[in-house]
C-alpha cells in the first residue's frame, strides 16, 4: 500500500501531504532514544568533593554515584549516574573509574579540582575496562572556580598552572613538582588573582635570559669577523 501511495503522490495533492508526516514521526523517536540513552558529560569539581561512589553491577564497568552532596552536587554530579573517568594522581590525566578502591585513592590525592566523566544513569553502552587512559583537560587558561581563588597563591611559569591548595605553597616539600608540566618548585611565581598573573621572575629565569643575550652577541661577533676576514 505504501508503494501504491508513492505512485499516486503526484496526481492526488492529499497522498502528498499524507506521506510526508509518517516518516519524520519515526525517526524523530529514534533521535530523541539516543539523545537521551548513555549521554557522556564532564565537570570539574572542588574539593571538598561531597562525593561517595560504588561498584557497578553493570557488565560494561564504572563506578555508581552513590551520592553527591556539596561541590559534587552543584557541579550537577547526581545520584545513580556513572563515572567512567577521573583524574589520575597528578591531575595531568584521566584514567578509567573500573576500580573503586584505585580511584578513590587517584581523586583523594589529585589537586583540585578533579576532573570526572559520567554517564547519565546506568552505563549502558562504555566498556570502562577496554578505555585507554587520556589527557586531562589542559589547566592553564580555564577561569578559576570561586573556590580556587580564594586559595590561588602561586602560578607556574612554564604551563600557567595555578597551586590552589589549602597547604601553604611555602611549606610544601622542596621536591614539590607542577602537577601538570612537572616542573621544580622553583619554577613557581607569586600568583595575582585580580589580574591573573604571576609576579616577579621564577628562579632560572635571569640566567636563561643571560644565556639567550649571551648567545646573541656571540652569532654577531662570529658574523662580524666572518666578514672582515
Amino acid at each position: 500500500m505504501a508503494l501504491a501511495a508513492r505512485t499516486q503522490a503526484p496526481a492526488f495533492g492529499g497522498a502528498r501531504s499524507a506521506l510526508p508526516v509518517r516518516v519524520p514521526r519515526r525517526s524523530l523517536t529514534v533521535r530523541m532514544a539516543k539523545a537521551t540513552a548513555g549521554g557522556q558529560y564532564q565537570v570539574d569539581v572542588d574539593k571538598p568533593l561531597g562525593l561517595q561512589l560504588g561498584d557497578s553491577i553493570n557488565s560494561n564497568g564504572g563506578l555508581v554515584v552513590k551520592s553527591a552532596k556539596g561541590n559534587a552536587a552543584k557541579a550537577g554530579i547526581k545520584a545513580g549516574d556513572t563515572v567512567i573517568y577521573a583524574s589520575s594522581f597528578f591531575g595531568d590525566e584521566l584514567w578509567p573509574a573500573d576500580k573503586l578502591s584505585f580511584t578513590n585513592s587517584a581523586v583523594q590525592a589529585a589537586p583540585s579540582p578533579v576532573t570526572f566523566v559520567l554517564t547519565k544513569g546506568e552505563n549502558t553502552e562504555v566498556n570502562v575496562k577496554r578505555l585507554p587512559k587520556k589527557s586531562a583537560p589542559p589547566r592553564f587558561g580555564r577561569k578559576l572556580t570561586s573556590g580556587q581563588m580564594a586559595l590561588a597563591s602561586h602560578v607556574c611559569v612554564d604551563c600557567g598552572w595555578v597551586y590552589c591548595e589549602k597547604e601553604p605553597f611555602e611549606e610544601t616539600s622542596p621536591g614539590y613538582r607542577c602537577p601538570q608540566c612537572q616542573a621544580p618548585k622553583r619554577r613557581f611565581v607569586l600568583y595575582d588573582v585580580d589580574s591573573g598573573k604571576g609576579q616577579g621572575f621564577a628562579e632560572g629565569t635571569v640566567a636563561t635570559i643571560a644565556t639567550l643575550v649571551g648567545g646573541l652577541v656571540g652569532i654577531a661577533v662570529l658574523a662580524y669577523l666572518a666578514n672582515t676576514v
